[in-house]
């Protein structure tokens, strides 16, 4: 399948060094925080020998892996991503795990040409939120789908509901206020905040039976508290707030993260609840 060598300009803002680096540099603090979740849709996908997978904004490639593996013999899996150095990682794992039933595509999953009704199901973790047009993203992911197909998704709901983004809004606002996180609906981590837009887009994308359901996991978000406090002041969001600040305040952003943290530290690291939507429905 080739690329349609077509990004859009936000994804392209949005996925810059930066933010890649986040992936490659930290990969197993984000996997404890993710991969819950990926094992939830992945559950709900209810994969079967033989079927053929697409998993949108795939990454590095953790979960298409694991649908390659559940979709052995005969089955195989593309994943899909606008971050080229995420999938050379996803090449590379596919390569040492000799997982040879699988593919990755760098390209835009609203734009790429995909074959008509080729797909049994299509996937994503944590992937479907910076489209910059998501009905036509979700049309383009429709019409690749036979008919009866399956689309099991996942995504962050109200970022007030995430136990971890609480405690560190807490601790900030009194120093300096909370981030931006852009109007409702823009693309970034919180576009689907709104169950009910969630619901309406995929509908949108020709897919019906669609539910939208909240699930909660525990995750590790790092090993103590000053690796917890580290990580959220290196997160855009968290450079965004600090910039410019006195060190008196950022020392006391610091302690009051610290601080909201210690009652979820333990033996086996800093453990707190999150919660995202998981969508399912039928082509």
């Amino acid at each position: 399948m080739a690329a349609s060598d077509k990004v859009t300009t936000e994804q392209q803002q949005h996925w810059s060094a930066d933010a890649t680096e986040l992936y490659l540099q930290d990969p197993d603090r984000i996997e404890a925080i993710n991969g819950p979740f990926g094992d939830a849709m992945l559950d709900a996908a209810g994969l079967r020998p033989g079927e053929r997978v697409l998993d949108v904004g795939c990454g590095c490639g953790t979960t298409t892996l694991d649908a390659a593996r559940r979709v052995t013999p005969k089955g195989s899996a593309l994943g899909v991503d606008i971050a080229a150095p995420l999938l050379e990682v996803a090449r590379q794992r596919a390569v040492a795990a000799g997982i040879d039933n699988i593919e990755f595509v760098h390209d835009d999953a609203q734009l790429h040409p995909f074959p008509d009704a080729v797909f049994d199901v299509v996937i994503s973790r944590f992937g479907v939120m910076f489209f910059d047009d998501a009905e036509a993203a979700f049309t383009n992911l429709g019409r690749a789908v036979r008919s009866d197909g399956r689309l099991v998704v996942v995504c962050p709901s109200d970022p007030l509901q995430s136990e971890w983004v609480t405690i560190a809004f807490n601790a900030a606002a009194p120093h300096v206020g909370i981030p931006d996180l852009g109007p409702p609906g823009a693309p970034g981590p919180f576009a689907f905040a709104d169950d009910d837009r969630l619901k309406q887009t995929i509908r949108a994308g020709g897919f019906r039976d669609v539910v939208v359901e909240a699930i909660s996991r525990p995750i590790r978000i790092g090993r103590d508290v000053d690796e917890v406090a580290a990580f959220i002041t290196s997160l855009p969001e968290g450079r965004q707030l600090l910039a410019d600040q006195p060190d008196h305040t950022v020392a006391a952003v610091v302690d009051a993260l610290k601080a909201g943290f210690t009652p979820h530290a333990g033996p086996d690291g800093v453990i707190v609840n999150d919660t995202a939507w998981i969508a399912s429905a039928h082509r």
